[in-house]
């Protein structure tokens, strides 16, 4: 089902040309570009880079040309299919396609959607622009309620703004902080993702944040149990993709994940975390699921308690 630009963009749409056929253009051209980039055809790219005569090409050119198709401007979209359908987003549509069309961490979204029901109460810690924070709160309801953790200031302006185009203010609370294994509103240093926004991460501890490119500046931390200890609600289920932090974030929630066992769906992106980490889901008493991608990194972990807490959603 195609979701179409329905407010005035004039820079994205202009002459005679119907709507309609315009964002039916540009909706096919993002969806072909998402298919050629995608895991299924790795191999097939990989066979043709070791051809000498189209090598070069390949490096150089390889997606430019639908690239340069798809316009390079921000404008807002309803998101044409998975948990968000139908959510409005104000997004680059041609650096941002994966979230517009809903092809963003496909494999997340049928998780949060099978383990999030009705009056759930959700952390998403690393929420970046809002995407699952978004899709979440509409899906568990008015009687549910979603904790957005971002640090970046750009990611947190764009996530008000579209929390309220999307009337789901009410349900989606944004702590404008990282989550971390201590608490320091004074700040430690943090890396921003450059031109993709939703790659940084702390910088502190010896963590490096994997795939950051932007500049440093200083963000406030504040760790889960002393979030809780703050008056907030314990959660039930659990997001989190910091970029190479995970281990700090679950160092700083011994309590919460002691008391309330939420579902944990972390995002694991280096081979150390992901040793720590299998020490941690046997020690605190969870069952763990690895999703392991051919290139075994970032992989997906599920994490559920061997016996989960009576009243959980």
């Amino acid at each position: 089902m195609l979701f179409l630009l329905t407010d005035p963009t004039p820079e994205l749409c202009s002459g005679t040309v119907p709507r309609m056929m315009f964002y039916l253009y540009y909706s096919t051209l993002a969806r072909a570009n998402s298919i050629l980039r995608s895991n299924a055809l790795a191999q097939f790219r990989r066979s043709l880079r070791q051809v000498p005569l189209l090598s070069r090409f390949l490096h150089r050119g390889e997606f430019r040309s639908a690239d340069l198709l798809l316009p390079d401007k921000s404008g807002w979209v309803k998101v044409e299919s998975g948990l968000a359908q139908g959510i409005w987003l104000h997004l680059n549509l041609r650096k941002e396609r994966g979230y517009w069309l809903g092809l963003h961490e496909v494999a997340v979204q049928q998780l949060l959607k099978k383990l999030c029901s009705p009056a759930c109460s959700f952390y998403d810690i690393g929420a970046h622009i809002g995407f699952f924070s978004l899709a979440v709160a509409r899906l568990i309801g008015p009687g549910g309620k979603v904790f957005a953790f971002e640090p970046d200031p750009e990611n947190c302006l764009r996530l008000k703004e579209m929390a309220v185009r999307n009337t789901l203010q009410d349900q989606v609370r944004l702590v404008e902080a990282a989550v971390w294994s201590y608490t320091r509103p004074a700040g430690v240093p943090f890396r921003l993702g450059g031109s993709r926004r939703t790659l940084g991460g702390i910088l502190a501890d010896g963590i490096i944040p994997v795939l950051a490119d932007g500049e440093r500046k200083l963000v406030s931390t504040v760790s889960l149990d002393d979030f809780f200890h703050q008056g907030n609600p314990l959660p039930d289920v659990i997001k989190i993709d910091v970029e190479g932090g995970e281990c700090e974030v679950l160092k700083g929630g011994r309590e919460v994940f002691s008391r309330a066992k939420p579902v944990l769906i972390c995002e694991v992106h280096h081979e150390t975390a992901a040793h720590w980490i299998t020490d941690w889901v046997t020690a605190n008493g969870y069952d763990a699921v690895w999703q392991v991608p051919d290139e075994l990194f970032p992989r997906l972990l599920l994490g559920e308690a061997s016996e989960p807490p009576r009243n959980r959603c």
